[in-house]
């Protein structure tokens, strides 16, 4: 049953009793007056009171009121999918992941058998799973398991016939076909692997999109973020997006970043960029180059340590890349280009470098994750003006077995947040959501301690690039707000900005980083309206 609408607010609403967090930290005594979405004003309550007697007072007991959180990098139909799909996140090991596939198959008896979130680190092995892992459990039902970072999938040989995929099947351009001693496909496809496969998974239909889309938005505002940058979607997610808006049901703002289909962005690049702030606005372009560090896709300089016959995958070619990468920017849209390894983070920064001297767009191009970069590169992105688009809990999912696919000699080039901020990179944070948990206080806290929530590794990984709280909650708010050109109009407590607001019960600048953690969302304003939020 839908949730009543929330009443409209008064003309003029004057919140206090919070102490204000700015870019600057937290500034205790005033409070904020809004009118029609905007903040009219921030100073002292008296002065407020005076200028708006008729205001409508809202007390806040004590508290941090910020601007309303920007969830910079998210995948919100793979979010709202996950309703769909076995959940395999933190499993320690592969019997306990297959006992929940088994429970879930029961349950769930008819149709493909989807998931998400295995990691075959976590496990005493750390080896890949099989498809004969999953052919004893599911027989000739299609299985098709995400890993957690959604760039391997874990299928069965239901789903390897299905797809026809044999011992003679070629990789395709982009991605592997795993296979075992005596040439046979194992069941683990790599990158663009994967889409021989997925392309038979039977499509929803427009109102099952829309419910998908609308399911991962409200998710993300339950945690307390009034925007998101949406990284990656095609023709029918954009056509369900501009269904939605125009039927004003969007729970939260949406900056939509399209797939890399060479088609669909010419057509939308046609269209000028909407200079008005809007609830659903297309963004820019996501590209790939290359894979993840979990499943060795990500491409680097030297092969990986613990697997010295490969370096990696360029996902997507880099002159492909640089083409349409170039094309966007001068369209006046904003290229997010994925890198992970430090061969494709140099060679995003090379082609944005090339791009860039072609004349400056209106937006900053952004690279996507920057895990591995060399300290040459990482002083680069500020040199150039490149968006670091960063996700703080990928550095404490990933700490344990990054130092094996890196070795010591290069384990300093990792997640380098410092070196970033001290090159004058703009930061911009996001979870990655559904690859990672969403919650943005667990994410601040990483940022801030480069440990996970049990305290590894002991005085964080890599601890001279952390990062400070400040720094932190600017890159969720102020920061994002820059990235996507959006400055004056959100991420901030300034007069003009519209009324994107976060209160939370505890005190920010004062609470420890594992008090951070636990942090909730209190109370939500998106546009100037309280929205209901779940307890």
């Amino acid at each position: 049953m839908p949730l009543p609408a929330p009443p409209p607010p008064a003309e003029y609403q004057i919140l206090q009793g919070a102490t204000l967090w700015t870019d600057h930290g937290p500034r205790q005594g005033e409070g904020i007056a809004l009118h029609r979405g905007r903040i009219l004003a921030v100073g002292p309550i008296e002065s407020l009171a005076k200028a708006h007697p008729k205001a409508q007072r809202v007390d806040l007991p004590g508290g941090t009121l910020l601007p309303g959180l920007i969830e910079g990098h998210a995948h919100v139909g793979g979010l709202g999918a996950l309703r769909r799909k076995v959940d395999l996140t933190g499993l320690e090991s592969l019997p306990v992941t297959l006992g929940r596939i088994r429970e879930w198959s029961a349950a769930h008896p008819r149709g493909w058998l989807l998931g998400r979130g295995w990691d075959q680190n976590r496990w005493p092995a750390q080896a890949f799973p099989r498809a004969l892992d999953l052919d004893a459990l599911t027989g000739s039902r299609p299985v098709f398991l995400q890993r957690v970072d959604g760039h391997a999938a874990w299928v069965n040989t239901a789903a390897l016939a299905v797809a026809g995929i044999g011992p003679g099947t070629p990789d395709p351009e982009g991605g592997r076909i795993l296979k075992d001693a005596y040439g046979r496909p194992n069941g683990i496809l790599l990158d663009a692997a994967m889409d021989l496969v997925q392309k038979h998974i039977p499509r929803l239909t427009d109102r099952e999109l829309e419910s998908q889309i609308k399911a991962g938005l409200a998710s993300l505002r339950a945690e307390g973020f009034t925007a998101v940058a949406d990284m990656g979607v095609d023709g029918r997610e954009l056509a369900a997006y501009r269904r939605l808006a125009a039927a004003n049901a969007l729970p939260i703002r949406v900056f939509a970043y399209m797939n890399h289909d060479h088609q669909l962005m010419l057509r939308e690049l046609k269209q000028s960029r909407p200079k008005q702030l809007s609830f659903f606005q297309v963004q820019g372009v996501k590209f790939y180059l290359d894979g993840a560090l979990g499943s060795r896709g990500a491409r680097l300089l030297a092969p990986y340590s613990d697997e010295p016959g490969t370096k990696g995958l360029w996902v997507t070619d880099p002159a492909k890349v640089a083409l349409d990468a170039a094309i966007t920017l001068r369209a006046g849209y904003q290229p997010a280009i994925h890198a992970i390894g430090d061969a494709a983070n140099r060679t995003a920064l090379d082609l944005l470098a090339a791009a860039l001297k072609k004349g400056k767009g209106a937006l900053p191009p952004r690279i996507e994750h920057a895990q591995i970069v060399t300290a040459e590169d990482a002083a680069r992105f500020g040199q150039l003006g490149v968006v670091a688009s960063i996700q703080p809990v990928h550095c404490t999912s990933d700490h344990r077995w990054t130092p094996a696919r890196l070795g010591p000699a290069r384990l300093n080039e990792a997640f380098p947040w410092r070196s970033f901020a001290n090159g004058g990179a703009l930061l911009a944070f996001g979870s990655d959501a559904p690859v990672e948990d969403a919650n943005p206080f667990v994410a601040l806290a990483a940022a801030e301690t480069r440990q996970d929530p049990e305290g590894n590794p002991p005085g964080g990984f890599l601890p001279a690039q952390r990062l400070t709280r400040v720094e932190a909650i600017r890159a969720y708010t102020a920061g994002n707000a820059a990235a996507l050109g959006r400055a004056k109009d959100m991420g901030t407590l300034q007069k003009g900005a519209v009324a994107d607001l976060l209160w939370v019960q505890a005190p920010l600048g004062e609470i420890t980083p594992e008090a951070l953690r636990n942090v909730k969302p209190g109370r939500l304003w998106v546009n100037g309206v309280e929205v209901p939020l779940p307890h």
